[in-house]
């Protein structure tokens, strides 16, 4: 009797750990299917004077960039890096950071950070956090700040979140939603406020992130996918 019961069970248990795979694989490819990437970051630096105040340019590269030991203007950079979503993987899209900026006058510096070449179509969740870790020198306060760009944009684009430190801290993670349909960009922005006379002694930092946010059509070909596993399943178990 107990044969007879384990001999009947036993397709039975089998449908349904393919069903489980299958269902898996759905769930996977799905949001996998509407998102590819391409990336390409920059760097660019303004300041009011400089170049008619408007963005320069002072490096790009793929995956990761590195730039040290700058001069712009009346300010000087130790570094300025970034990471894109080439190198972070999912959710990651963008991080940066900011060493050790200083000035000998007043003035105030605006440090932009793009990377091009993300694609998804549909709405996706952007959360920015934001962080101050060293803030020494002659620095009063820094604005920092995460964009996105449905077009692709260099530098900016729709605001996502904004954060204000006068010293150390840290502020987020901030959600914010936008849709996308095709080739997009993201960006983040420091802008600096100096009064002058200091050596620079900081570090500031953006993560941005991202994750999909499921459109009604997803569901409707998860739970299509789904019903067919099911059917598949109760009319083999009805042949037995």
């Amino acid at each position: 009797m107990n044969t007879n019961q384990m001999t009947t069970r036993s397709p039975h248990v089998a449908s349904l750990r393919r069903c489980g795979i299958c269902f898996t694989l759905l769930a996977t490819l799905l949001p996998l299917a509407s998102s590819a990437y391409a990336d390409l970051i920059s760097i660019g630096f303004q300041e009011p004077g400089v170049d008619s105040g408007l963005i320069t340019t002072e490096g790009t590269g793929s995956g990761n960039l590195l730039i040290s030991d700058l001069t712009y203007g009346t300010f000087s950079v130790n570094d300025a890096s970034a990471q894109d979503f080439a190198i972070l993987g999912p959710p990651g899209l963008l991080n940066t950071q900011v060493l050790n900026v200083s000035t000998s006058t007043p003035g105030t510096l605006g440090i932009w950070v793009t990377a091009q070449g993300l694609s998804f179509t549909g709405v996706e969740n952007f959360v920015s956090s934001f962080a101050v870790n060293t803030l020494e020198g002659s620095i009063v306060s820094v604005t920092e700040t995460t964009y996105f760009s449905a077009t692709n944009a260099l530098y900016g684009g729709t605001l996502l979140n904004s954060a204000l430190f006068s010293g150390i801290g840290t502020m987020g993670p901030f959600t914010t939603s936008g849709a996308t349909s095709g080739t997009y960009s993201v960006t983040e922005q420091y802008m600096i406020f100096d009064i002058g006379g200091g050596t620079g002694n900081d570090n500031l930092t953006i993560d941005l992130q991202g994750t999909t946010v499921p459109e009604p059509a997803s569901f409707a070909l998860l739970a299509a996918g789904l019903l067919a596993i099911v059917l598949k399943f109760r009319l083999s178990s009805l042949r037995r």
